[in-house]
């Protein structure tokens, strides 16, 4: 092996300049140095917005809601709060009350979601609380209910803290023609949550208030948790699913976003196919860089074999040559793609319009496993590429390229 090393070296890094190898060697290290960079680039963006999303998602969601299998609401949610808390061991854990609703205020009106819940389950499961420009967490005021609301609900309604709104079921009324029930609150809070549209639909009061609203009695739609590493919900969930716990579904916070969280890996694996094209050229630029080598080269491949190199020695010689192409590029494409992650995420360089996106830095973060990948698949193509050049050497005959150079 160290002899094919030592001619496959010299043969690549070569002084003497041998027809058009040296410039398709240079062309094919250019290919996979920047179809490396591109792609691990392109990924690490892809990944930065993914872990902004789930970020923010994760901010305002818990990691596990426990629903009704049925839709029916839960009845006994007080103890089932407490064998969930022995079982999953959160950190936080509420029960909760969903629903529609239309908000009024004077003449104008939105349609919103209504989520009831407790302060714990807005400043310790969902961390709403980070997320406040105006007010508090405040669900009871003054004997009257409080009401925290997203900013676009806010200046569509042109409220402000300490405002009374009106809050009406329209699925609630006793026949057709009569009015819906209504309920008062008291405007304690505005969030600003940047993201989809919880601005402006998301409004939050005590789930005491939104059972009445909903005339649920003692029901709850039902219980959400939180743990320190949202990573711990996918072995919670399926832990509480084998747990025998009756008339209940477990949702991890990626079941209740998978089209969206699908939607973001399905689009990271098409940059990854199509970015790998510009590897594939730089492999197809490695055989027309050998084919034409062993062309150059069958005078020095007939006197090896004619003095007993194998086929197989011979064959490993142009592996190891069109290997250095890929081995070079390779490296210096991903060195140059971290180089410039290292430096977006220490110095944020480039910026976004954050009137546009919810962030004002492009996001970057890639995974280990995604470079991996990148440097494996790469180093794939480059090595098939070497095979049919490598197969055309070892199949030449001594005498014929002795006589015929």
């Amino acid at each position: 092996m160290a002899g094919e090393f030592f001619i496959a070296k010299k043969y690549f890094f070569s002084k003497k300049k041998v027809g058009l190898i040296s410039a398709t060697a240079f062309i094919s290290i250019s290919g996979f140095a920047i179809g490396v960079w591109a792609l691990i680039i392109a990924l690490s963006v892809l990944g930065g917005f993914e872990r902004e999303v789930r970020d923010k998602i994760l901010s305002f969601d818990s990691h596990i809601k426990i629903e009704s299998s049925l839709g029916e609401g839960i009845s006994d949610w007080e103890e089932l709060k407490t064998e969930l808390s022995g079982l999953a061991n959160p950190i936080a854990i509420a029960p909760y009350v969903m629903g529609k609703a239309i908000i009024l205020k004077d003449e104008k009106q939105s349609v919103v979601v209504l989520k009831g819940t407790n302060e714990t389950g807005l400043s310790e499961v969902s961390k709403l609380s980070s997320s406040l420009i105006e007010g508090n967490i405040e669900l009871e005021h003054q004997g009257i209910g409080g009401i925290v609301v997203g900013r676009n609900i806010a200046e569509r309604l042109l409220v402000g803290i300490g405002d009374t709104v009106v809050v009406l079921n329209p699925l609630i009324a006793s026949s057709p023609f009569s009015v819906p029930y209504s309920t008062r609150f008291v405007v304690t809070g505005i969030f600003s949550a940047n993201i989809f549209n919880y601005d402006d639909v998301y409004t939050y009061v005590h789930y005491k208030y939104a059972q009445k609203f909903r005339r649920m009695a003692d029901k709850v739609t039902g219980i959400e948790m939180s743990f320190e590493d949202f990573n711990e919900s996918f072995q919670t969930a399926e832990l509480l699913r084998e747990s025998g716990l009756e008339g209940i579904k477990v949702l991890t916070w990626f079941d209740i976003h998978r089209d969206l969280l699908g939607a973001m890996k399905l689009e990271k694996l098409g940059a990854f196919v199509v970015l790998s094209l510009i590897i594939l050229v730089a492999a197809f630029n490695v055989v027309s860089s050998l084919v034409m080598m062993v062309m150059e080269k069958r005078r020095e491949i007939g006197i090896l074999k004619a003095i007993g190199a194998k086929d197989r020695s011979v064959g490993k010689i142009f592996i190891l040559s069109g290997m250095f192409s890929g081995i070079i590029g390779i490296s210096l494409g991903a060195v140059f793609g971290l180089l410039i992650i290292w430096i977006q995420k220490s110095y944020g360089i480039l910026k976004l319009p954050s009137d546009i996106y919810f962030i004002d830095v492009l996001p970057v973060e890639l995974d280990a496993f995604e470079l991996l990948a990148v440097i494996l698949v790469s180093l794939t193509l480059a090595f098939l590429a070497t095979l049919y050049p490598a197969l055309k050497a070892a199949d030449l005959q001594p005498v014929e390229s002795i006589r015929n150079d």
